[in-house]
């Protein structure tokens, strides 16, 4: 029997580790505590996994979703809605045709700020005026049209009350509007607002942080809500539009047509609840401390070209309006407009449009919105 420094004498089986001696006994300790080791990680994770399944309904995380949006508290279990249920804000219309018909006269010559256009008759759904009407465009914050009468089709109370949380009003990207609701949170300690307040906060305000709390009232996540707007999207007849976010960030799955977004303005405008939330004018959003007001996009607009009025050119009266501003999009407005002396309603979509050295850059639209119904006279 061979002695060496890694025994004591006795005989022992093993194997040299660098400069010791490992005896099998060793060698099977090791492995065992390994094992061991493996399988307590293990446990631990099952267990944790486990953990998180059975509460994961009471955490909500920022995951981006393919429209740039952040989605909501995501609840696995919740329920399909029907859009056609007898919800009493719906939109009820016996108009069958809301994409306008092609023809009229092609946009040119006038110094448009816009790369794109449309102006339409909502009366016959004739086009009176287009500039690349058909091609694709990124709507930026005119998704939220399709939000607002999505949403009133499945809301049942707009009285009802919301709570407000950083949960939620946490998740609102940085760069995007917001109605303040988190301001108003944090400084003046407002926590219940009403449904009808989510939504002129979308409308007047565009805000972001509005549209997450209307899904988290809803139950639903972005991604149930969006599936409901693609939905209602298919059923007014459109072939271009997807929507990948209910905010309405630039996306490659968030597009539509100057042509199909006036189609979705004109259903709006069949709702006498967007048509409210839509117009111009000031809402009150009560305070602990007095009122406070949301200025309508279309104010703010008109406001950039210091004018207090709805009324255009004298003979026609902006009744309704949605802005929009992305990176991709442009500046963007589509506008609902009667005719004072007919009583006809138009509706205009103007997309793309960038910085033009007499207005400010948000006041692009209406400068255009100008030109438009200045050569047309529709």
């Amino acid at each position: 029997m061979k002695y060496n420094d890694f025994n004591s004498g006795e005989f022992t089986v093993g194997k040299k580790r660098g400069n010791r001696f490992v005896s099998s006994s060793m060698i099977d300790d090791e492995r065992k505590s390994s094992i061991a080791v493996i399988a307590a990680i293990l446990v631990l994770a099952i267990l944790t996994c486990s953990i998180f399944v059975v509460f994961s309904e009471e955490f909500s995380f920022p995951v981006w979703n393919l429209g740039g949006d952040i989605t909501t508290t995501t609840k696995p279990d919740a329920p399909i809605i029907d859009p056609n249920g007898d919800y009493p804000y719906a939109t009820k219309t016996n108009k069958t045709q809301f994409v306008a018909n092609k023809g009229g006269t092609k946009i040119e010559g006038i110094g448009l700020n816009s790369d794109y256009a449309i102006l339409i008759n909502t009366g016959d759904m004739s086009t009176v005026a287009h500039k690349n009407a058909d091609e694709a465009i990124y709507p930026a914050s005119m998704t939220k049209v399709m939000t607002v009468i999505t949403a009133l089709d499945i809301i049942e109370d707009l009285d009802d009350v919301y709570v407000l949380t950083l949960k939620v009003l946490n998740q609102v990207p940085h760069n995007a509007s917001v109605a303040d609701l988190g301001y108003l949170f944090k400084n003046y300690g407002v926590k219940n607002v009403t449904v009808r307040d989510l939504l002129y906060g979308i409308a007047y305000k565009s805000g972001a942080d509005a549209v997450l709390c209307l899904m988290d009232y809803l139950g639903l996540s972005v991604e149930q809500f969006v599936a409901l707007m693609n939905q209602k999207a298919k059923d007014i007849g459109l072939k271009s539009t997807r929507f990948g976010g209910v905010i309405g960030m630039d996306s490659e799955e968030n597009q539509t047509t100057c042509r199909e977004m006036a189609a979705i303005m004109t259903y709006a405008m069949e709702n006498e609840y967007a048509r409210e939330f839509f117009s111009g004018g000031k809402y009150p959003f009560d305070l602990n401390d007095g009122f406070s007001y949301y200025h309508s996009t279309l104010d703010t607009l008109l406001g950039k070209m210091n004018t207090n009025s709805k009324t255009l050119l004298r003979n026609y009266t902006v009744i309704a309006a949605k802005s929009g501003l992305e990176t991709n999009a442009g500046y963007c407005l589509v506008s609902y407009i009667k005719n004072n002396t007919t009583g006809e309603y138009f509706v205009l979509v103007t997309a793309k449009a960038e910085k033009y050295d007499a207005y400010t850059p948000a006041a692009n639209p209406i400068n255009d919105m100008v030109k438009i119904f200045g050569n047309f006279n529709p």
